[in-house]
């Protein structure tokens, strides 16, 4: 057998090693009441409602161990908690899964829109279809219960857990960094996260890296409508169950919807001047979606008819970058070994 048919083979038994302990875990399935759609424009939708718990025996989780020929960091894995982007866990997602495995890093993948009973893989329902806040409020409420999940797995160290979220993961993922436990999570990585949605917090109680791509003009107006600087009206923000206080108190749908919220280089300017553990990583030659493959320089259409909109939506990075922002993961998790 040759040498990347038992890599494989390795990787695909730690992952049905871990499929089988999930199996034995409390289930949590979704009723039928779960999160229902509202169009509120031609092709754009707000999601109302109950959302669903995070349910470990989902089919759509992936609990992935290291690789046999991986770096052995401690007794049992660090786990990086992976928050999907807006279009649900794909290929940037994978990616970072499968650097992670390769580096002695356990790495936990799950659908959060599968979970609250929607079928719209094939569809751009969630990519363009649907309000940001929408899509942050039923993540962040699978990946707070993911993180209580996997603090407690036999199989992974339970304290040193690290989240990554990227685009609207990226917005729960500066979330969690406010409500999760430090005794658990080492460090959160939010990438590409958006000022527009859930909001952002007054004050985090684990280290928050913010990671741009100097050319990630996701969801712009103009080509250089960058994601870091950008600010959105207040009236597109609506808070999230669970999540500490934050942005949203001040600047949501019902409180000063008129006004504009700050982009998220001036809310961590703000936190890191008052001493919070709070810095900014920034990459040459990247987009939004650092993993995601090679530059692409496309466009996006939200919505439909009349009212739609054409934005910029340019993804992906060089490998230099992708692997420079690897070695920056590793950095952070081999620091929390003595």
């Amino acid at each position: 057998m040759h040498l990347h048919h038992v890599k494989a083979s390795v990787f695909l038994v730690g992952v049905l090693i871990c499929g089988a302990v999930m199996a034995q875990a409390d289930c949590r399935p979704s009723g039928p009441e779960v999160a229902q759609l509202v169009e509120i424009r031609p092709g754009f939708h707000r999601v109302t409602g109950p959302l669903a718990e995070f349910d470990p025996c989902h089919r759509s989780v992936q609990l992935s161990l290291p690789t046999f020929f991986a770096d052995k960091l401690g007794d049992k894995p660090p786990l990086m908690l992976i928050a999907h982007g807006g279009n649900g866990p794909g290929a940037a997602e994978q990616e970072l899964a499968r650097r992670m495995n390769a580096r002695g890093v356990a790495a936990l993948i799950f659908d959060a829109y599968e979970m609250n009973g929607f079928r719209y893989r094939g569809t751009s329902l969630f990519l363009t279809g649907a309000t940001n806040e929408s899509r942050q409020r039923m993540i962040f409420k699978t990946t707070l219960g993911a993180y209580h999940w996997a603090k407690q797995h036999p199989r992974v160290d339970g304290s040193r857990l690290f989240i990554h979220g990227l685009s609207n993961g990226g917005a729960v993922a500066l979330n969690m960094a406010a409500v999760v436990d430090p005794a658990h999570v080492r460090a959160v990585f939010a990438e590409g996260a958006p000022s527009a949605g859930i909001g952002m917090p007054d004050q985090i109680r684990v280290p928050l890296k913010m990671i741009f791509g100097k050319l990630d003009n996701y969801g712009g107006r103009t080509e250089d409508d960058w994601m870091h600087l950008r600010t959105d009206p207040c009236v597109v923000n609506q808070s999230a169950e669970g999540a500490a206080p934050g942005t949203t108190q001040r600047c949501s749908l019902v409180a000063n919807p008129s006004s504009r919220g700050l982009s998220p280089q001036e809310w961590g300017d703000q936190l890191k001047a008052a001493g919070q553990p709070i810095e900014f990583w920034f990459y040459e030659d990247a987009a939004h979606g650092i993993l995601f493959g090679p530059i692409d320089r496309g466009m996006r259409t939200y919505g439909s008819g009349p009212s739609a909109a054409r934005r910029y939506g340019w993804v992906g990075a060089s490998p230099d970058a992708a692997n420079r922002f690897t070695l920056d993961l590793m950095r952070v998790i081999k620091a929390s070994y003595p």
